[in-house]
């Protein structure tokens, strides 16, 4: 890929040619702290991190450190779209993604969406009992599908409506048993957490097994802590949910950790 240079002067890019054309300067041996001085700076690769489908981006130009001096970089800002073309985006994007979930349920148990649609189409008593786990699986789906849209038709801002398309990822360093036993929660937190639209502090630690709510409290390493039981034997679910909204973001087992040492759950 070529290599590019950034003016403060012109606030213009410029390619190697380029730069030996216009400015008289050999890129290629020429030192990174010789181009600063004459106020270039070599253009250090960047993209937008979040769904261009749903915001439109721009960009300023920041100085940042390399090896032997500064180089220039895109920093980008997301600035949502306008809400109805977010919402039909965004409705495009779950249905693509369900798509494909279906699809891989369908070719792993080697059936066609024609033979489901058939299945579907027989009374239940002659279903065979084989595809019939196939269509619960696919109803299952479909339906979480209809949720899904409805929200995003209810969403009242562009940034309700990536928190569903795009739920944040991150890792949350968790554990049990601790301090209160194997049913108690240990101070858990976030290691990292990544969302253009939501908040660590707009989540919350739900246990289905108590329907206990753990609130974030946002003092590492206490994000999370439950001060007592949440679970009950054997099931020990937690999940990380969005407060507002009560939509889960991830649910796993939380380990058991008698020492005291958590383990990092990537989401």
């Amino acid at each position: 890929m070529e290599q590019y240079f950034y003016s403060t002067a012109t606030l213009q890019t410029y390619s190697t040619s380029q730069m030996q054309q216009l400015f008289g300067i050999n890129t290629e041996i020429t030192t990174v702290q010789i181009l600063n001085l004459t106020g270039f700076y070599p253009v250090q690769e960047s993209a937008p991190d979040f769904d261009l489908k749903l915001y439109n981006a721009t960009s300023v130009w920041n100085l940042v450190p390399i090896t032997g001096g500064q180089g220039a970089e895109l920093s980008w800002t997301a600035v949502p779209k306008p809400l109805p073309e977010a919402k039909a985006n965004g409705g495009f994007e779950v249905k693509k993604q369900a798509d494909g979930v279906i699809s891989d349920i369908l070719s792993v148990n080697y059936v066609t969406g024609e033979i489901i649609a058939s299945v579907a189409s027989q009374d239940l008593i002659n279903r065979p009992a084989s595809l019939q786990v196939v269509l619960d699986e696919t109803v299952v789906l479909t339906n979480a599908l209809g949720v899904t849209l409805d929200a995003i038709d209810s969403a009242t801002t562009v940034d309700e409506i990536n928190n569903i398309v795009n739920p944040p990822t991150g890792t949350i360093n968790i554990g049990r048993g601790q301090f209160g036993g194997p049913l108690d929660l240990n101070a858990s937190n976030y290691v990292t957490f990544n969302s253009v639209s939501m908040t660590e502090a707009e989540t919350e630690l739900y246990a289905p097994a108590t329907s206990s709510v753990v609130p974030y409290q946002g003092f590492p390493p206490d994000d999370f802590n439950s001060g007592g039981p949440i679970f009950t034997t054997g099931n020990y679910l937690i999940q990380i949910r969005e407060t507002a909204t009560s939509m889960v973001i991830a649910e796993f087992e939380v380990p058991l950790s008698l020492d005291g040492t958590n383990e990092d759950v990537v989401f």
